[in-house]
This record gives C-alpha cells, structure tokens and sequence, in this order.
C-alpha cells in the first residue's frame, strides 16, 4: 500500500514538476509571476488533441502540438503582459494575466464546450506488478519523458551560450544588458520553454487521467505554483524536488485519508511555507526589484 501510494505521488510529482519549473524559470529571470500558466498548460493539452485529431493514428504527434501551442500561448503572454510593463508597475502583468487566463478559459469553453473531453487514443500500454506495485506502460514513459525533458533543461542551462544568457539575466538583468546580452530575446525564450514543457505537461495530465476540459490547469497551476515555492521559487532543482515531494504527500493523503483533502494540502503546504520559510527549502531571499 505504502509502495504504490509512493509510486503514485512520483507520477503526479512529475507531472507538477513541468509547470513548477516553469513558474521557476519565469520568476528566477524577472521576478515576476504569471497566472496563467495553468492556462497555457490547458492550452496544450487541447492542442494536442487537436494534434491527434490532424494525425489520429500518431500518438505522438501530440506532443510537438502540445509544445508548440503552449509555446506561442507564451510567447504572446510575455510580449503583451510582461515586456511593456518590465520596468513599471510589477502589479500590471499579474492583472492582465489573471485577465488572459479567464479570456482562454471562456475561449476553449466557447470552442470546445464544457463536457470533458476524454484521450482519443485507446491502446494497451500494458499493466505490471513488482514488489507489490502496480504500474502500467504509460506511467513509465510518462516518467521518463519528464526524465528526459528535465534533463534536457539543465544541459540546456548549464551547456549552452542560451544558458549561460539565461543564467546571467537570471542573476542581474541590468549588469547582462550592459555586457551586450540581448535580454529582451532571453526572456522571450524562457517563456517559450516554460510554456513548451508545461503544454507537453497538460497533454501529458489528460492522457493519464483520461479527461480534457476548460479548466483543468487552474488547480493544477496552483499546486505547481505551491511546489516552485516549497523547493525555492527562482530554483529549478528546487522546483522539482517541492514537486516531487508534494505529489508524494497528495498521494498519501488520498490513500490514507480521503481524496476529499487532496487539493487542501497545495494551499496549506503554500502557507506554511511562506510562514514559516518563505524563500522556500532551497531558495534565497531575492531581491527587491528596482
């Protein structure tokens, strides 16, 4: 029992960590939030399906879909939301992203109506058991497609000229400007890949869950956003780790209380951690944006 509680709070930690890495990306370069990225990651779960529904027999045609629609979705927010307002008031792109995600909402629910739509693809991925844990094919290849991507994102931030831009904005965005980095092009590109792992996340989400609908990122978004802050918001291992630890304790809770408390525990773990630590387990205290 205690071994597939774990196994199943990993899944879930997995699948928070993609858009808690987002949020940490996104916070670590203009320590600024967004709230709408539970939107951009429901946009790309439905642009998945619309992946499936252009190539119905390829499963994974989803995922470049997923990516790609997120991406846009991202870039769109941070020139609209963000870069007119990067030095003025930091209470603008939260208004107007709090607007976007309700706008997005409306829109999928105009188009796309309100029932829930389930995973189009119905495949045997295979069902095993080791050591008293049940798993299937598909919570195998989601952990290890989120495996790859993270892997990915730090060999990207710490091997590439791109990374090393993003890591300097990242630690003072006025001294990288005057060292000739085009920041305004790194800020772009961290929304676009914030935006790009959390849209794989969300096809990712309805592909396991079996369910895609209008707002499936709002509680979701919040519990990655409650995770980024556990570990250290601004910190993308940190990210990953509150995730993954945060998932294992909804999991706990579902299996040795009631499912009814699973979406309490994100808001008390917030509290609590900005109580009691509120850079978080392994964050700094950042400073004050000028």
């Amino acid at each position: 029992m205690l071994a597939q509680q774990l196994f199943n709070g990993l899944i879930l930690g997995s699948l928070y960590a993609l858009l808690a890495v987002g949020y940490s990306l996104i916070v670590g370069i203009l320590k600024m939030i967004t709230f709408a990225h539970g939107e951009v990651f429901m946009i790309g779960a439905f642009s998945g399906l619309l992946g499936l529904a252009v190539f119905p027999k390829n499963a994974f045609a989803a995922l470049p879909a997923a990516a790609a629609g997120a991406a846009i979705l991202g870039a769109i927010t941070e020139r609209t939301a963000f870069r007119p307002f990067r030095s003025g008031p930091e209470i603008a792109p939260a208004l107007i992203t709090i607007g976007f995600s309700i706008i997005l909402q409306a829109l999928v629910l105009l188009l796309a109506g309100a029932d829930t739509k389930p995973f189009p693809i119905e495949a045997d991925f295979g069902r095993w058991t080791v050591g008293g844990v049940i798993f299937s094919g598909l919570e195998l290849g989601i952990i290890g497609l989120v495996l790859i991507l993270l892997l990915g994102l730090r060999i990207f931030i710490s091997r590439t000229r791109w990374g090393l831009a993003l890591r300097s904005t990242a630690a003072h965005y006025n001294a990288a400007q005057l060292m000739g980095i085009d920041t305004d092009a790194v800020v772009l590109a961290t929304f676009v890949l914030a935006s790009g792992m959390a849209g794989v996340g969300g096809i990712l989400f309805g592909a396991y869950y079996g369910a895609f609908y209008p707002l499936m990122g709002v509680v979701i978004s919040i519990k990655a956003l409650a995770a980024a802050t556990l570990g250290g918001i601004g910190n993308i291992g940190g990210a990953v780790i509150g995730a993954l630890l945060l998932g294992i304790i909804e999991s706990l809770i579902v299996g040795y209380l009631s499912a009814n408390y699973r979406d309490v525990i994100a808001f008390a773990v917030l509290i609590l951690v900005l109580l009691i630590r509120p850079s978080g387990i392994f964050g700094r205290s950042l400073e004050e944006k000028v």
